[in-house]
């Protein structure tokens, strides 16, 4: 897929460590050769599981796949050999499935669906949400652990901020260097937050009316006209015909909500009507 399609997750950049596709490739070729050592002639179940991860958090974060490419494809063909796996195999291969199937028909749903439902998200058809939750005891945990902690309950993203990055990966996934993402940039943030709501809620019902499609090539190319035209109406930049000069931008996932509670408070199963 060449190197324009190197994508760097936040994951990946805590470990100090990059994604590459060729490494997805490769895991995906380890699955399949028997010439190589095979996960799937040697059963190899310690193996599986962590290739499959790899391919999925790769995909995941892919900042635009090329229609041309046959890398989905190719990891369908695979991974449909393995539902003659015992459970949980077969069942972690029949989400995978599903996974790419979703992709193939709406690039980036995954992504989209996984923020919304972390950052409490609704729209149209789709309502999922979820909340982490930290239980600590003070006690047995470590001071620096118990900062980070706190921090991160504390902080929320600010819902136009979510909204502009959200848009911004659905168009750029699904249109790759078509789309001229720092112009986007500029006009998301000036929009008002009832404006982004209202574009977001269009954009996103379209992709998931991409997804429940049966026509892989139909969803996609009915899916970018619904954006083209939500753009046009929302004055945002044209998406051109061709590919620009620019560079693909990985879009990272926002920190999930989360909230921290002590052992030692007695409130914790009083929050059915809270945030919980």
């Amino acid at each position: 897929l060449g190197d324009e399609l190197k994508c760097s997750t936040p994951r990946a950049r805590r470990t100090g460590s990059t994604t590459h596709w060729r490494d997805v490739c490769t895991g995906l070729a380890e699955m399949r050769s028997p010439a190589d050592g095979l996960v799937q002639e040697k059963c190899d179940y310690d193996l599986v599981m962590p290739l499959a991860l790899l391919f999925y958090y790769a995909v995941l974060y892919a900042p635009h796949i090329p229609p041309g490419s046959e890398l989905l494809l190719k990891a369908a063909s695979i991974y449909h050999s393995f539902l003659t796996w015992p459970v949980p195999y077969c069942d972690v291969f029949r989400e995978m499935l599903t996974f790419i199937s979703d992709e193939l028909k709406a690039p980036g749903i995954s992504f989209q669906r996984l923020v919304r439902t972390e950052q409490g998200l609704s729209v149209k058809n789709y309502q999922s949400s979820t909340v982490t939750v930290l239980l600590l005891n003070r006690s047995e945990v470590q001071s620096e652990f118990l900062s980070i902690a706190e921090k991160l309950s504390g902080t929320e993203p600010p819902r136009h901020a979510t909204l502009v990055l959200l848009l911004e990966h659905l168009y750029q996934v699904t249109f790759g260097t078509r789309c001229d993402l720092d112009s986007l940039h500029r006009l998301l943030k000036a929009k008002t937050l009832e404006e982004l709501s209202e574009i977001y809620a269009s954009a996103a019902e379209a992709q998931e009316v991409a997804a429940a499609s049966s026509d892989p090539a139909l969803a996609r190319e009915r899916l970018q006209c619904a954006l083209q035209d939500i753009a046009g109406a929302a004055a945002l930049p044209a998406v051109t015909g061709d590919a620009q000069p620019s560079r693909l931008q990985p879009i990272p996932i926002p920190a999930a909500r989360c909230y921290t509670y002590s052992w030692d408070q007695d409130n914790f199963g009083k929050q059915r009507g809270g945030p919980i």
